[in-house]
């Protein structure tokens, strides 16, 4: 065996298990040096309360192992432990009480072996100079995504806690300690995508956050995919919501070449609510020359802006979500949709039709409402989800049902794409 070419030994290898592959490196050397580049999945994950900055700062030294990484997932979340009890017992309530207790029981074991976890570990913001010297050294990296909803452990009962919102706790100012160090941990890390699924927006108000953002962000400048939902509830007042947009606008320029952007408003004290955006302040008309998927969640915004700052990319864009899951309850209804303070849907989508002649795909989810100037303009809809964000179809949720007036958006995406006529009136009707 030790006589095979390198590159029949590499095929072997890559229809081995960790098991196997361990085993087969106890073959002979030859063997043992083939297989190091399989000793190591491609995506390594960054858990708070684990010394796992030591074990990617350890991989990222070695050089048989560091080629490995191309994926760092940094877990940052947390559970507020009242809440996540009673969220708990609910969801398990119909069970039988000795066998409830066991599951509730033992699952909280593992959460309080996490608090403990984090009591004994440095904070993870204060190691961000050995973050930075491995995140330089994995050759490899392209995509770093951070996570502060995403349940950390293989437990069912804890990932169906963290499905629910209102569990989810975030320290807003630990969080800004911990985004800095990454964001500075990267600054010479030439990265194709990058994600943070609950960014709080007011960072870009603070001076000094503001100005460590734009001093370290240059990782930005090479990305293809862009994927931030923002957190915009720790924001008080429009002025200080203005300055953190202008902040947000200047980070979303950086990014030239960006193919795939989702920009997502997760406002966590009013869930069901739409952050007012104005396109046309944020971007001041910047245009993304290769954007081909775009996705938009939770905004509220005029009719004519977004149906311009949609035009100004109708030579490249193919997909198009608007709407998504929003900050809903497991068993609720999509609340991420698109809310028009100026304006319809129904022109909107019939300037889509006209304009987007590249478009391929569009998928609509959550409450899509405009403001009454009359009875003729007033549209309100909620959509159920058809595909996820990969556009592979998803079977219909079970909280779909006729008292919750959910439909598909099917009609619409036909409408936009082959024309014909405008389904919303057929609804209206119907409704009446």
């Amino acid at each position: 065996m030790e006589a095979l070419p390198v590159e029949l030994l590499r095929l072997i290898y890559s229809y081995c298990d960790s098991p196997s592959t361990r085993a087969l490196r106890e073959v002979n050397s030859t063997l043992a040096n083939v297989g190091y580049e399989y000793l190591l999945p491609p995506s390594f994950t960054v858990l708070s309360y684990r010394n796992d900055i030591d074990r990617l700062h350890n991989i990222a030294l070695h050089h048989q192992l560091r080629g490995s990484i191309e994926t760092v997932v940094i877990n940052l979340s947390d559970l507020d432990d009242y809440d996540a009890r009673h969220a708990a017992y609910g969801r398990h309530f119909l069970q039988l009480p000795e066998d409830r207790s066991d599951v509730l029981s033992a699952a909280f074991v593992e959460f309080e072996k996490i608090k403990h976890g984090r009591k004994s570990m440095a904070q993870f913001h204060t190691r961000r100079d050995d973050l930075r010297e491995a995140l330089s050294s994995l050759p490899n990296l392209k995509h770093v995504e951070v996570t502060f909803t995403q349940c950390p452990l293989d437990n069912q009962v804890l990932r169906e806690v963290y499905e629910v919102p209102g569990c989810r706790r975030m320290n807003r100012a630990a969080a800004y300690q911990n985004l800095e160090a990454i964001i500075f941990a990267l600054h010479s890390v030439r990265l194709s995508s990058f994600s943070v699924d609950r960014f709080p927006l007011e960072i870009f108000k603070i001076p000094d956050q503001r100005r460590h953002w734009f001093t370290h962000a240059q990782s930005f400048a090479s990305l293809s995919r862009l994927n931030l939902t923002i957190d915009p509830s720790g924001l008080q007042g429009p002025a200080s919501a203005v300055k953190a947009v202008n902040g947000l606008g200047y980070l979303l320029q950086l990014p030239k070449n960006l193919q795939h952007l989702k920009l997502a408003f997760h406002p966590y004290n009013s869930w069901d609510s739409k952050f007012v955006l104005s396109f046309r302040d944020m971007l001041n008309g910047f245009r993304y020359s290769q954007l081909t998927d775009l996705t938009l969640e939770g905004v509220s915004c005029e009719e004519e802006d977004l149906r311009d700052f949609l035009a100004l990319h109708a030579s490249t864009l193919e997909r198009l979500r608007l709407g998504g899951r929003g900050l809903a309850k497991p068993f609720s209804a999509s609340t991420g949709g698109v809310h028009l303070h100026e304006g319809t849907f129904k022109s909107l989508f019939t300037a889509l039709r006209t304009k987007m002649s590249k478009l391929e795909r569009i998928h609509l989810e959550g409450i899509f409402e405009c403001e009454p100037h009359g009875f003729s303009s007033h549209e309100s809809y909620n959509f159920y989800p058809l595909t996820d964000e990969s556009w592979e179809p998803v079977p219909r949720p079970g909280w779909v049902r006729a008292s919750r007036k959910t439909i598909s958006c099917q009609p619409f995406e036909e409408y936009i794409l082959l024309g014909g006529m405008y389904p919303g009136t057929l609804l209206a009707q119907q409704d009446d």
